[in-house]
């Protein structure tokens, strides 16, 4: 059966027509090659080595956030932001001290924004720059993109947008000729920034689709398609929740790339820091806009498909194949369902992919897990479905053959029906989470001990037909499963501490190679609040644990996973129960007390920055993860070095304490550094604890 299916699947992919698909290599390549062009000075220059501009660095740090990239000195960057401002105009200039206009001004407002440094008094005196001094289309134009990012308006708004109406056709559009969709794209957003309502809003999605041309873009001129036109337009498309052919425009955003992970304005042009914003922007809108998620986090996850061919799957070659980054499942009148499966097995896991059922009203899909093939053509398992009337249920597949769970009313609002969805798997022992779409889809808990807790993953298309089902970023992330017993060899272990307020569960983590003789450094790791709890589990399966599952022979160090009950604070019950437990493991084991490494995650990474603070002679190092500090601690760190980690869209106040508490460290001549994750929310644990880097300076620092 592998035989056929690898031939066949190789003949597919030699005559399948060419779609180009952006991947998590590419955003990386991408991200690293813009990362290049900060200087000593903090700002960006428009290529690597080039003088630092407002401009350069406005763009540079939106386009890191497209491809979900970091800035490498973001404190450097602000404070480069901040100089570029004209106390006397409230302009902003290009370079510190130079001359203010509306374009740089705007630009720099929208940095601000993004950055979350929007100081009110600077801003008040900026939109009154952009209020007096906008007045040619062009300004008015990025006058208005600044205002919106700043969520403000100005009196001027009601001027400038009737100007607009004024220019606007019989038919709704703008212009005329070969720049007509330029124009009409550009005054169509305007107008929206402003908050104007667009009249004959059809006719204008309209032309504006039509206008697309064969090469998947749009032109200022009649000639090939360009991205900077393109971009004009399909930000009117965004703003208006609507879309074009997006798999031309896809196709056209592919042949302007670089190989560096640059783009060029035009295919075969020069890749420019310009063209790699056109590009990025216009590919992020692109995923929204066709119902996929704007990124595709992979930190942490291996992909379970390699976006070429079937290697490690198996099934009937003449239905599944590898097809444009995707697989693609495939019925004309199916007698009977079909699976294709992993070879692997899996236990406790989350499994996240995106998929696509077309066909008719009854066409049915889904995901198996925990499932075993039984003879003929049928798996047994778990089912995530997918399908009318079963979107977002939990199904068991020829085991007990019923809806488990039905999927929830807010998940299934979610359904793109014919187009791409997301589905989560989260499972963990006997608890298993479904989330579709975002939305939590069904929670279950499995009362049977008999059923299985492991097996294979597979995708299904359904007995009837015809249909499609197509699925791609298929990731999985393996959980550690602590087992109470032998601590004789390397692994989690679940371990009881005997404290004199009772019995605590904690896990040791014994690295691959050790063997009771050489000593090894120790981390000591405070999980969050979500995993807060007595059974000495749970907090081995965020954080930390996993990524050491996934780095097994990177991570030489003990680690140390203990539970909390309530919080991390040093003086609480459940932080002193963590200073034992590493003490014990110290004492027990072949450990290098010089190297204990102390880090933390969310109500971890306060419990980290408290802790060490109460205890800096007992640590080599502090690593807080998306956790808040008390800046009048800070003194008692010393010289300790700090790493600390923040998603740049987590919640402000968590965002700004971290900037601080490495601001207030450096300033007193501290060793601390920080790492911000562009457009990450709250879970940046995942990025920082599967960052090879930081594994490396994890098990490397020695104590005083």
């Amino acid at each position: 059966m592998k035989r056929m299916l690898a031939g066949l699947s190789a003949w597919a992919m030699m005559f399948a027509p060419t779609v180009w698909a952006e991947t998590p290599a590419d955003l990386a390549r991408t991200a690293a090659y813009l990362a290049g062009f900060q200087n000593p000075d903090g700002g960006f220059g428009a290529k690597a080595g080039g003088a630092s501009s407002l401009g350069a660095t406005s763009s540079a740090v939106r386009t890191l956030k497209n491809t979900g990239g970091s800035i490498p000195n973001v404190l450097g960057a602000i404070a480069y932001l901040k100089t570029c401002v004209h106390d006397g105009t409230g302009g902003f200039s290009q370079t510190p001290g130079g001359k203010t206009d509306v374009a740089t001004t705007a630009s720099g407002l929208m940095a601000l924004a993004d950055m979350k440094i929007a100081d009110e008094a600077i801003v008040k005196k900026a939109i009154g720059f952009l209020g007096n001094n906008a007045k040619t289309f062009e300004e008015v134009r990025i006058a208005v993109a600044g205002l919106e990012a700043v969520k403000m308006k100005v009196s001027e708004s009601e001027s400038w947008g009737a100007e607009i109406f004024k220019d606007q056709n019989a038919d709704g559009t703008f212009g005329s000729g070969e720049g007509k969709a330029r124009e009409t794209g550009g005054k169509a957003v305007a107008l929206l920034r402003m908050g104007k309502e667009l009249e004959k809003k059809d006719a204008i999605i309209g032309f504006l689709r039509s206008a697309q041309k064969k090469d998947g873009g749009w032109s200022k001129d009649g000639g090939e398609s360009e991205l900077d036109t393109t971009y004009r337009v399909m930000r009117a498309f965004w703003m208006l929740k609507e879309k074009p052919d997006i798999e031309g425009l896809k196709a056209l955003v592919g042949r302007c790339r670089h190989t560096e992970g640059g783009y060029s304005v035009q295919p075969g042009g020069e890749a420019t820091l310009g063209g790699t914003y056109y590009a990025t922007t216009i590919l992020r809108w692109a995923r929204v806009l066709d119902n996929e998620p704007a990124l595709v986090e992979t930190a942490g996850f291996q992909p379970l498909f390699n976006g070429k061919d079937l290697a490690g799957w198996d099934g009937d070659g003449s239905l599944w194949s590898a097809k444009a980054g995707a697989i693609v499942g495939t019925s004309g009148s199916l007698k009977h369902n079909d699976f294709l499966a992993t070879e692997s097995r899996f236990g406790s896991f989350i499994l996240k992919l995106t998929f696509k059922l077309v066909g008719g009203d009854d066409s049915n899909s889904g995901v198996q897990f925990r499932s075993v093939r039984v003879p003929g053509h049928e798996m047994s398992g778990y089912q995530a479905d997918i399908g009318q009337g079963y979107w977002g249920c939990l199904y068991d597949e020829s085991r007990r053959n019923r809806v488990l769970v039905k999927g929830s009313e807010g998940a299934v609002k979610t359904v793109n029906k014919n187009g791409w969805n997301q589905y989560v798997v989260d499972a963990r022992g006997e608890e298993i989470r479904l989330g579709l779409n975002g939305v939590t889809s069904v929670e279950y808990h499995e009362a049977d001990p008999a059923i299985a807790k492991e097996g294979r993953i597979a995708l299904q298309i359904h007995a009837g037909g015809p249909l499609t089902a197509t699925f791609k970023d298929v990731y999985l992330q393996r959980l550690p499963e602590p087992k109470e017993g032998s601590e004789a060899g390397p692994g989690f272990h679940l371990r009881t501490l005997k404290t004199g307020k009772g019995d605590r569960k904690y896990v040791v983590y014994l690295p691959s190679a050790y063997d009771g003789k050489a000593e090894y450094p120790v981390v000591l790791f405070l999980h969050g609040s979500g995993e807060r709890g007595e059974d000495g589990v749970k907090q081995t399966q965020v954080g930390l644990g996993p990524a050491i599952l996934g780095n097994v022979e990177r991570f030489a160090a003990i680690a140390v996973i203990p539970q909390a009950r309530k919080t991390w604070a040093a003086d609480s019950e459940d932080g002193k129960a963590a200073i034992e437990a590493l003490d014990e493991v110290l004492r027990e084991f072949k450990a290098d007390r010089s190297r204990v490494l102390l880090t933390g995650l969310s109500m971890g990474g306060a419990g980290a920055w408290s802790i060490a603070a109460a205890h800096p002679e007992r640590f080599s190092g502090v690593a807080p993860v998306c956790g808040r500090g008390d800046i009048s601690r800070i003194v008692m760190l010393g010289k300790m070095p700090v790493w600390a980690f923040v998603g740049d869209a987590d919640r402000d106040e968590t965002v700004l304490n971290t900037r601080k508490m490495v601001e207030t460290i450096q300033a007193a001549g501290g060793n601390a550094r920080l790492t911000e994750y562009r457009g990450v929310g709250h879970n940046s644990w995942d990025r920082a604890y599967n960052d090879v880097s930081f594994i490396g300076w994890m098990v490397s620092q020695k104590g005083r």
